[in-house]
C-alpha cells in the first residue's frame, strides 16, 4: 500500500512537472486565437496622428482648420447612430468646444469621418457659437490637448441643429451604448 502511494505520487509530481514545462506559447496562442474572434472593444483612430501626440497643422486654425478624417471600428451592433464631440480642456475660460455633430448614421459596426467632412449629422455649435469643426487654436506660447470623443447611441436624439453641447450631452444620458476617444495635442 505505501509502495502504491510512493508510485501515485511520484506519478503526479512527474505530471505537474511535465505541465509546468510546456511552453508558455501554447496557452498564449489558444488565449490570442479566441481574442482575435471575438470583436474588439470599440475604438476610434486618426490616420492623420496618432493618441497623444500632436494634431498636424493643417487641422488647426494655424493651417486649413478643416477636421481631420476619424475611423471609428468594432462598434456594437445595436447601435444606429453617433455622437461626436471635440473638446479641449486646457482652455483658460474651461473647457473649450471645437466640434458637435449628434444623429450621425452608423452602419456595420464601423464609421468613417472623411477629412474636411462638412456636416456628417445634425450640427451642434461649437464655442464659438458657430456649426460644425473649429480646429485648435490655443494661446501662443501654451500646449493644449484636444479630446475627439464619440458616443454611440441606441435611438437617434432627434435634437434641432444649432444646440450646445449641454443639450446634446443631456439628451444623450439614457441613450448612450459606448463611447471611446481620441487625444492630441496642438502647441503655438
Amino acid at each position: 500500500m505505501v509502495i502504491a502511494l510512493l508510485i501515485l505520487v511520484a506519478a503526479c509530481s512527474s505530471d505537474d512537472s511535465a505541465e509546468s514545462n510546456a511552453p508558455a506559447s501554447t496557452t498564449t496562442t489558444t488565449e490570442s486565437s479566441n481574442t482575435t474572434q471575438a470583436p474588439g472593444p470599440m475604438v476610434v483612430r486618426s490616420p492623420s496622428f496618432q493618441d497623444g501626440e500632436p494634431i498636424p497643422v493643417e487641422f488647426t486654425c494655424d493651417g486649413s482648420d478643416i477636421n481631420p478624417r476619424l475611423d471609428v471600428t468594432d462598434i456594437p451592433t445595436n447601435v444606429d447612430f453617433a455622437v461626436l464631440i471635440v473638446e479641449d480642456p486646457d482652455a483658460p475660460l474651461g473647457t473649450w468646444i471645437h466640434w458637435v455633430e449628434y444623429d450621425i448614421p452608423v452602419e456595420g459596426g464601423t464609421l468613417t469621418i472623411e477629412e474636411a467632412a462638412g456636416p456628417i449629422g445634425v450640427q451642434g455649435v461649437n464655442s464659438w457659437n458657430l456649426p460644425g469643426y473649429g480646429g485648435p487654436c490655443p494661446p501662443e506660447g501654451e500646449t493644449h490637448e484636444y479630446i475627439f470623443t464619440v458616443y454611440v447611441l441606441s435611438e437617434a436624439l432627434g435634437l434641432p441643429g444649432g444646440v450646445e453641447v449641454e443639450m446634446v450631452r443631456q439628451a444623450m444620458t439614457d441613450e448612450t451604448v459606448g463611447q471611446t476617444e481620441l487625444r492630441g495635442t496642438y502647441g503655438r
